[in-house]
């Protein structure tokens, strides 16, 4: 008698059954990859409090800011509030506040330093506007300091300079390295 051939569908069988087993193998293998990088990197810390539609007030003797945000979150196990986009106002007992806009910023709890980051504008409205990438302001201190580079524009003339300190009550501000400037007229020139 004569052997009939063995029908294709076994060995067929049998390769898709293996083809099977090795595609769960891999997804189980890459799906633990993920549990445990997850359980590997570090977690955000968690926020107590989100509120929208933020303006707080410091009125500390001489010291008087405003600061407005559309959006605020406290982070107890830090010690900040996370404020994004930014309007903080310094008052002044003579003359307009010193504005400072910024995309995002935080308040340090207790020592209320706030520091602004991201496209960050400051205009005094009697003398100059500032730009840079991020500003510490430090209440105590009455003054908000940067080590980023910045640019200075006012109607005399313009300065860039890598680092600045602005004095937020005396309208005065200090460049720190790498300065250069162009002047194209004398401040309080009336010509």
């Amino acid at each position: 008698m004569s052997r009939l051939p063995l029908p294709l569908g076994r060995p067929l069988l049998v390769t898709l059954l293996t083809a099977l087993a090795l595609a769960l193998g891999v997804a189980l293998f890459w799906q633990q990859r993920e549990v445990t990088e997850r359980r590997a990197a570090p977690s955000e810390p968690e926020m107590d409090a989100e509120i929208w539609g933020v303006e707080l007030r410091q009125r500390d003797g001489d010291q008087r800011w405003r600061l407005r945000a559309e959006r605020a979150a406290h982070f107890p196990g830090a010690g900040v509030t996370r404020i994004r986009p930014v309007r903080l106002e310094v008052l002044r007992a003579e003359g307009p506040p010193l504005t400072a806009d910024a995309r995002r910023g935080r308040i340090m709890d207790g020592s209320n330093e706030v520091t602004l980051e991201e496209d960050v504008v400051v205009v005094d409205p009697a003398g100059y506007r500032l730009t840079t990438d991020t500003l510490h302001y430090l209440p105590q201190a009455a003054r908000a300091d940067t080590d980023d580079p910045v640019h200075v524009s006012a109607d005399f003339g313009e300065a860039d300079a890598v680092g600045a300190t602005v004095w937020t009550g005396e309208r005065r501000i200090e460049l720190h390295r790498t300065v250069t400037t162009t002047l194209t007229r004398r401040p309080g020139d009336a010509s």
